[in-house]
């Protein structure tokens, strides 16, 4: 069973506010332990996978977490399908992530930062740190990746 998301949350922004996607099944919401605003909603669409920190019901922090499959090495931003694959420049060699395929293979852990009160979540599949989120971050860190870039900051 496929869900359609509009707007934001299906990675769609600007004037292609009104575009659909179609999202495949697995999708997960992870409310914060720590404040009832704040909420993970981790999605893959079959092509890669993302994480959205979401506060008061806005999209605001997101990071790139895998590739299903490898991204061109030549990569168009503005022409790319989004959302977008992570190109090989910017990865680890040990980049590769078998997908989600339930719930209970991710961890969130949630903290709120002593100096600025902002909300942080880490994220681990299988029990591997991968990324964190921080309110605002766009992007966040990931440990999988070798150079900042527009998906994912170096952890």
């Amino acid at each position: 069973m496929c869900r359609l998301l509009i707007g934001p949350a299906a990675g769609v922004s600007g004037d292609d506010r009104n575009s659909i996607m179609v999202m495949p099944d697995f999708s997960m919401q992870v409310p914060c332990e720590l404040d009832p605003n704040y909420s993970l909603l981790i999605e893959d669409d079959g092509r890669v996978a993302y994480a959205y920190l979401i506060e008061y019901g806005d999209i605001t922090g997101d990071v790139w977490l895998y590739n299903h499959r490898e991204a061109m090495k030549q990569v168009d931003w503005n022409d790319q399908q989004m959302p977008w694959l992570n190109p090989p420049e910017y990865l680890k060699n040990n980049a590769s992530i078998t997908p989600i395929t339930n719930k209970d293979q991710v961890r969130c852990e949630w903290n709120e930062s002593p100096n600025d009160g902002l909300i942080e979540v880490s994220i681990s599949l299988r029990g591997r740190f991968i990324a964190q989120i921080l309110s605002g971050s766009k992007p966040g860190w990931s440990t999988l990746v070798v150079k900042d870039g527009p998906l994912a900051q170096v952890y």
